[in-house]
């Protein structure tokens, strides 16, 4: 039985234990965070050694600047298009309407937000403490440092680099190994999720996840389909079906972090991405390009004001947009972030904090198809940069299909 078939058993198995036990399938929880701590200690050491291997193989320094250039633009961009897809069918549905919640005396001044701490931030200290602390874009600015650096130092930085190189190569195998308990973790998530939160959830929860899902859909099925198919000159279907393992682990742990190892294998094994490619735009994207959070957070926001009756003005709006990325930058892709990351956009846009719990028991069911974007982000990048600089195997990325087709 492959892997991912077992996966879905586990999804399903896990999803009718917890309607049929309700709130006591919560049991499993305890396994459930087992998983994904197991998941979440590979990620710090996979960004760090593929980032700086995938950097120092890339021995032509306009080649390098050349492809961080084209993967930033294209997180940036498809991050801006997700929160303005978000915002607009929020403010059409308008999900949180039926609510009607008394008002709270909120700031009435927008808070400033501090770019330059936040630029600060990004250094780090003490790489160690960044390692110790889980700060992944630290960790992310000392690997692009200390590749450069291998780099010029030439043949003398030649044994740090294959230190790095099989460090690499430990954490895949290591990989392999958890993932063994992928199907047993998966249905722990799952039941104890379901039969914590229930089937059943009032109206406009269930307006504020469909516009969530609708605004993620839009974003795979429309902008990035598009994505592929005329920036990476490649067939659609493929990369959805060569991804499968990846979409699956994403939506069941609700984790993009957690599913990088994944996205790693699946991008080099399925989608034909070199692993150069693939371990520099993976990596990166794995922390700053979010594109299902960037939506969560926007949604969120304004399903909090239309709930408490607060309108918003155009200027707050544009100042949404920003924060909602800066958000999701700054937001570890491991579950319960997003809560975490909302209440900086709530007291920077001057809405009640108390907001928060209005979500809170709904947002594990956001976080799903949230992760799946921001994975299905980082793939669609890594199939474009690879593209463009000619390392994608693209007879092995059209095997990854169901059917013959052009699409």
């Amino acid at each position: 039985m492959k892997s991912w078939f077992k996966i879905l058993v586990g999804l399903v198995l896990g999803l009718i234990v917890g309607i049929i036990m309700g709130p006591k399938a919560t049991v499993f929880q305890i396994f459930g965070k087992a998983f994904i701590n197991l998941l979440t200690m590979l990620v710090i050491l996979i960004i760090f050694s593929s980032l700086v291997v995938g950097i120092c193989h890339i021995n032509d320094p306009k080649k390098l600047g050349r492809i961080g250039l084209t993967t930033i633009s294209f997180y940036l961009l498809s991050t801006v298009i997700a929160v303005l897809i978000g915002i607009t069918l929020a403010k059409i549905f308008r999900p949180g309407e039926g609510l009607s919640l008394p008002s709270i005396q909120v700031q009435g001044d927008i808070e400033q937000l501090s770019l330059g701490q936040f630029f600060l931030d990004l250094i780090p200290s003490n790489p160690f403490a960044s390692f110790a602390s889980g700060n992944v874009l630290q960790v992310i600015i000392f690997a692009v440092f200390l590749a450069i650096a291998i780099t010029f130092t030439k043949e003398k930085g030649q044994p740090l680099l294959k230190v790095l190189e099989s460090v690499a190569n430990t954490m895949h195998t290591l990989t392999h190994f958890v993932m063994m308990a992928a199907p047993y973790g998966i249905f722990a998530l799952i039941a104890s999720t379901v039969g914590s939160i229930g089937l059943k959830v009032i109206f406009p929860l269930f307006k504020f996840l469909l516009v969530n899902y609708v605004a993620c859909l839009i974003q795979l099925f429309v902008v990035f389909a598009l994505c592929i198919k005329y920036l990476g000159k490649v067939k659609i279907f493929p990369f959805f079906k060569g991804m499968k393992d990846a979409i699956l682990l994403a939506f069941s742990t609700s984790s993009s972090s957690a599913t990088l190892p994944v996205s790693l294998e699946c991008a080099q094994k399925h989608l034909g991405v070199s692993e150069d490619i693939s371990g520099f735009v993976l990596s990166l994207g794995s922390t700053i390009n979010m594109n299902g959070a960037a939506i969560g957070q926007a949604v969120s926001a304004i399903f909090i004001s239309q709930a408490y009756g607060i309108e918003l003005s155009i200027v707050k709006m544009i100042i949404l947009v920003f924060v909602a990325i800066m958000s999701a930058v700054g937001a570890a892709g491991i579950p319960g972030t997003g809560l975490i990351m909302l209440s900086l956009v709530l007291s920077v846009m001057g809405l009640p904090l108390e907001g928060i719990a209005l979500v809170a028991g709904v947002d594990r069911l956001r976080e799903m198809v949230s992760a799946v974007t921001n994975v299905l982000g980082d793939g669609v990048a890594a199939v474009i940069v690879a593209r463009k600089e000619k390392e994608l195997n693209v007879a092995r990325y059209n095997k990854a299909t169901w059917i013959d087709s052009d699409i």
